[in-house]
């Protein structure tokens, strides 16, 4: 494996990796959160951590906000 891309391990790092890239009270796009997280080294594709924040995250970590037709997401 390379030392400057690293892959996530479980639900469990994803999850607190996504955590992670939220200064306090902001608002993220899906495509922000993609970018932050592949500026801390990790190998993501854009469609699969949308739909692991869709599907594992969204209501208990993170809520989403509907601004112009764009999800925003912010921590619970």
């Amino acid at each position: 494996m390379d030392t400057e891309t690293k892959k996530f391990a479980n639900t469990a790092v994803k999850i607190n990796v996504i955590k992670s890239v939220f200064g306090e009270g902001e608002k993220l796009k899906g495509k922000e959160i993609v970018e932050r997280v592949r500026a801390q080294g990790y190998k993501v594709k854009d469609a699969n951590l949308k739909m692991f924040i869709y599907y594992n995250m969204l209501y208990k970590h993170l809520k989403k906000e509907d601004i112009n037709g764009i999800n925003h997401y912010s921590l619970v």
